[in-house]
């Protein structure tokens, strides 16, 4: 008897010693940063939760929702995400957060599957397999344990364990390092443009995969456990949301067989508006979409995304009496759309930097034909008494009709400045603090822009100059 009672402890002791061997080793393994990002909030700390996918992920900007709303915003949108995933993102996202605006983006109805189909997908497709990206990075426990019995076909703990499900994938050495070493979770903007070869195509298709939705009894049914969970816990505002359409896309389609019925359903609950940006915006034109293939999923990009997120920020605002007073002191966009001043650390240590060139040009204004040329700017900064290569450079612009447009230089964008460490005569220190950066000004709205240099330490200290230099795009 002892022996075995022996067996039984060992046996249970080393079960125990596996599961946290996988459980430590499954972040290296997942792609998936929205759970790990979810994860790190305060318990009840998050404002405005959001379910989607791709189409939410792309058509909306959270630095500016942040920024503008002054509301800590999450996204639990995944590429591929349906109803049906999007309940058990929901069921594990209020065991840790009650936030008080729920977003549904619509087009989680677009794969008009039953719950039958759905489960029973081939494993083999690459639809079946996007409910990883939904699923990977939950944490054990209830939700994801009943979400993998339902959804997979594969054993339990190979689904609950990534480190086995992607064994495959363990002498990828490369992927793993970038995974381990990879600490920042900024939003990464779509700044592809739809070419006009496709432009051409979406006028001259008559016939789309994707031409009549159906929110079936089965979706019906999950989002009303969605809606149900929500309300009960606390949330007191629910936005069904839909992201534009290509207008060449959406005026060939059977449009209202997707507006009729969520908007029916939401018209049944006092605490459920229905936002359809497609109507506040119907004329978006190509340059407000990526670079997609041409079908019936068209994603926004940034130029885009910065058009809904404002409206949507402002939208939040004016019907629902939002205001918080959350600072987000680590995203450019909290300066710039705040009219917030800041030169200098609580060190006293200030941005330097010059503007020197626009397009060239060494000038304190430049005039720029939409679509004809690319903005082109030149110059260096960096924190004083800080090692350049350890800061993040942005460049902000913000016009005078408050179109704010960010972007994060790319180490391809760096440029070797020893001769500012030499002015200086600091050894060393300000030598990649160089940068050149191109935008397509068709990514830009006509008006007036102010040129800010925005730089971020490896504190997260953000520090905003305006450059005193004018771009107008005409």
């Amino acid at each position: 008897m002892k022996n075995i009672l022996k067996l039984y402890y060992k046996s249970l002791i080393f079960a125990v010693l596996v599961i946290g061997l996988f459980s430590i080793l499954n972040p290296i393994f997942v792609k998936d940063t929205i759970w790990e990002n979810f994860y790190n909030q305060e318990k009840n700390s998050v404002d405005v939760l959001i379910l989607g996918n791709s189409h939410a992920n792309l058509g909306l900007d959270l630095n500016i929702i942040n920024a503008k709303l002054k509301a800590k915003t999450v996204s639990l949108a995944t590429k591929g995400q349906n109803i049906y995933q999007a309940y058990y993102c929901a069921l594990e996202a209020y065991n840790y957060q009650i936030p008080e605006i729920l977003i549904i983006e619509n087009f989680l109805f677009y794969e008009r599957l039953t719950l039958d189909k759905f489960i029973n997908q081939d494993a083999s497709l690459g639809d079946y397999k996007k409910r990883y990206l939904s699923f990977d990075g939950k944490k054990m426990g209830k939700a994801k344990i009943q979400e993998a019995n339902r959804y997979f076909k594969t054993p339990l703990i190979q689904n609950i364990f990534p480190v086995i499900q992607k064994h495959n994938d363990w002498t990828k050495i490369d992927e793993i390092k970038q995974r381990l070493y990879n600490t920042t979770n900024n939003q990464i903007s779509n700044t592809t443009i739809l070419n006009k070869n496709k432009v051409q195509e979406y006028k001259q298709t008559q016939k789309f995969d994707l031409m009549k939705f159906n929110v079936l009894p089965d979706e019906e049914k999950y989002l009303d456990s969605i809606v149900d969970l929500a309300l009960k816990k606390g949330t007191k505002h629910i936005i069904f949301l839909t992201i534009p359409f290509y207008n060449e896309y959406r005026n060939k389609i059977d449009y209202s067989s997707l507006e009729k019925p969520l908007l029916a359903y939401a018209n049944k609950q006092s605490k459920i508006s229905y936002l359809d940006l497609n109507q506040v915006f119907p004329d978006l034109n190509y340059t407000y979409f990526s670079n997609d293939n041409v079908g019936y999923n068209q994603h926004l990009n940034y130029k885009g995304a910065i058009k809904t997120s404002q409206y949507v920020s402002d939208y939040i605002t004016k019907n629902y009496n939002f205001e918080l007073n959350n600072s987000f002191k680590e995203i450019p966009e909290y300066y710039l759309y705040n009219e917030i001043k800041r030169d200098s650390l609580e060190n006293g240590n200030r941005i330097l930097g010059n503007m020197e060139r626009l397009n060239g040009a060494k000038q304190a204004k430049y005039i720029i034909k939409q679509g004809e040329s690319p903005l082109v700017l030149q110059g260096w900064m960096a924190i004083e008494n800080q090692e350049s290569k350890r800061s993040e450079m942005f460049i902000g612009l913000k016009s005078d009709n408050n179109n704010i447009y960010v972007s994060k230089l790319k180490k391809s964008n760096i440029k070797v400045r020893k001769d500012v460490s030499k002015f200086f005569k600091k050894e060393n220190i300000y030598d990649n603090s160089g940068f050149k950066i191109n935008i397509n000004s068709l990514l830009l709205e006509k008006g007036n822009y102010e040129v800010f240099m925005i730089i971020r330490n490896s504190e997260g200290e953000v520090l905003v100059r305006n450059s005193k230099k004018r771009i107008e795009i005409i």
